[in-house]
Order: C-alpha cells, then structure tokens, then sequence
C-alpha cells in the first residue's frame, strides 16, 4: 500500500491568516461604529429641523392672525406690564417675567366662527356687568352656547374713527332666554375702563363681539412645579389658552424648544432694517412717539431647538445660543442646536388705524 501525503496549514500560516482576519473584522467594526455615529448625528440633525419647523409654523401662523377683530390694541383684562389701565398690543412679549416665568409671547385675535353684534336695543352702562346680543337673529343663540365660564370676550367698537377700540372681558355666564353675557368687572384681571368709559356714559350702541383667542407661547423647563411635561433636559414648548399661568390644562406643542424670542420692528425711514429690531414696545397710554403699538410694522420671532440626545461621540461641545436679548450664557455641553428666525408682517394692527 502507497501512503498518501497529507497537507495542512502549518502554525505560521495559522498566525497570518489569524491576524489578517482580525484585521479585517477591526476594520469592519471600526466602519461600523462610524457609520452608527453618523447616522445617530443625522437623525439628530433631522429630529431638530422637523421641530425647529413645526414650532415656527406654529407660532408665524398665530402672528398672522393677531389682531383680527381689532384696531391692533385691546382695552381692559391683560393690561400691558400688569397694568389693567392700560391697553395693550395684540402682540405681547415677555422678557422672561410675567404669568409664565420664561420668554413668552402672546397673542390676541377674536374666533371668526362666533362673530356677533351687540343689540343696539340695550346700551349696556359703562358701569355694566352684561352684554346683550338679540336672539333672533339665526345662530346667535349657538354662537352663545359655545361661550364658556372663564374664556374671555371681546368687542370691537367700529363706529368711531377717533377712537376705536377693542374691549376684553372674562365671562361668567350666559343666559339663553334674553341672549345675555355676564361679564367680570371686579376681578384682578378685570377691566377698567375709566379712561374710555366714564360712569353715567353707555358702551358703544352697537359692536362686532366674539370669543377672544388669547394664546400663549412658552417654554417649560421647570419640572419641580408639578405643572407641564417639561424639565431642564427636556425643555418643551408650550401653548396657554386662558392666560392665568401655566396649568394642567396647558398643551405640550414642540419638545427640546429651548428659547423662544420676539422682537418689533416699527415704522419709520428705514423700517426693519440693520438696528432697528427693539425687543419691546411701549404703551399706549405713556404718550412717547417712537416705540409706540400704532406703529408695529413687523416682528421677528426667534427660536432655539436642541437635540433630544447629547453627541454619541462626546466629541462636539456647544453652549445654550445667544439671540435677540437672550446672552445664551450657560455651561458647555454636549448637545447640537438650530437657530431659526422669521419676519412675519402684523397687518392686523396697522390696517385700520387713521
């Protein structure tokens, strides 16, 4: 019998292909790790330009219809600074004070669902608690269904080119049968409408009345106050729909909305052009040319999103972005932000002034 030779791998060869396959697999996972990192940055990246978006749509689309059913300013409840003397703009800003404890913006306008006209057959007393509307006319009676305890409702008085004015009470009930509204006039945030409406006079005979949309922008990064889905690593933006302060009822829009800013640019030589943003407007009632609502021609409303997660790769370092009056002064960190700023022309307060 012939003995047949037998072939192998000898130890060296073994070795060689050993560390050429290890290679190989280092190399592969090394490419795989990348590739992970990167796709985790892109959708980060894509997850903060999704939410930088909807939470502009949101808030450029409440500016546009600021103002409806207004001259620009409102009398009564929401007094500009607290103060219920004065009127206020349709557009509000907050420089982290007020209700809200952060930068906020809030905007007013009247539902065009629930128009109405006063009934000229009842001058209500300026010292008057009731607004009558005349229930024969078709739906008037369903529009008034819809008015709530505690939402707000304001009359637009067209009649008058010198003075003009829209009026904002709270609602404390209805009565069906004779198409009343009960109206607030003690409260804290009641109106107080001596300036325009002395005791012994009548309101207007006749005003276009509807439910106020007041609607509030803010940002909750709070979460120790057992209020709002948001906390400092998870900050949300939020929206208010009865102006008392933030409360359980209070809707989670956007999250990792860090900073919501809002400026004015008035009319003038050269409106909104280079210096001429202002983050604040005046009142109505101090009398200075200038800054003055009348004279609102556009805003700008900023915002910083942030990533939901910090880098995977510990590699990038960012701090909380400076805009408008915001220094962004805060510790370095690990997370990717997006600024997104847009000018939206406020017609609704210039377009019926005379």
């Amino acid at each position: 019998m012939i003995a047949r030779a037998r072939h192998g791998f000898t130890l060296i060869e073994l070795l060689i292909a050993i560390a050429i396959g290890t290679f190989v697999v280092a190399a592969l996972y090394n490419l795989f790790t990348i590739q992970l990192k990167q796709f985790l940055y892109q959708d980060l990246q894509m997850e903060m330009h999704q939410n930088i978006r909807l939470a502009m749509d949101v808030l450029t689309r409440s500016a546009r219809n600021a103002g409806m059913g207004t001259n620009g300013q409102v009398l009564g409840a929401l007094g500009l600074s607290g103060n219920v003397d004065s009127s206020l703009p349709v557009i509000i800003s907050y420089d982290g004070a007020g209700p809200f404890g952060s930068d906020a913006v809030t905007f007013v306008s009247m539902d065009p669902d629930l128009v109405m006209y006063s009934d000229a057959d009842y001058l209500s007393d300026c010292t008057g608690t009731s607004i009558y509307f005349d229930q024969t006319i078709p739906d008037y009676d369903d529009k008034l269904a819809e008015l709530q305890v505690g939402e707000y409702l304001m009359c637009y008085d067209g009649t008058s080119r010198a003075d003009r004015a829209a009026y904002l009470w709270k609602v404390t009930g209805t009565v069906a049968a004779t198409g009343e509204v009960t109206l607030d006039a003690t409260s804290g945030l009641a109106a107080d409408y001596s300036g325009v409406c002395a005791s012994g006079e009548n309101m207007p005979i006749s005003m276009e009345c509807s439910r106020a949309e007041i609607v509030t922008f803010y940002i909750d990064a709070n979460d120790s106050d057992g209020v709002g889905a948001g906390s400092a690593e998870h900050p949300v933006l939020m929206m208010d729909l009865d102006y008392e302060s933030p409360d359980d009822d209070d809707v989670p829009v956007v999250d990792h909305v860090e900073d919501v800013q809002l400026e004015y640019c008035f009319a003038g030589d050269d409106p909104c052009g280079s210096g001429s943003w202002n983050d604040s407007v005046d009142t109505y009632s101090d009398g200075d040319e200038g800054n003055d609502p009348d004279d609102v021609y556009m805003i700008r409303v900023s915002l910083v999103v942030r990533s939901s997660r910090e880098d995977p790769r510990d590699l990038y370092s960012g701090a909380p972005l400076a805009i408008a009056n915001n220094s962004g002064s805060g510790a370095d960190d690990h997370y990717y932000r997006q600024v997104l700023s847009s000018e939206v022309s406020v017609r609704n307060m210039r377009a019926l002034q005379w």
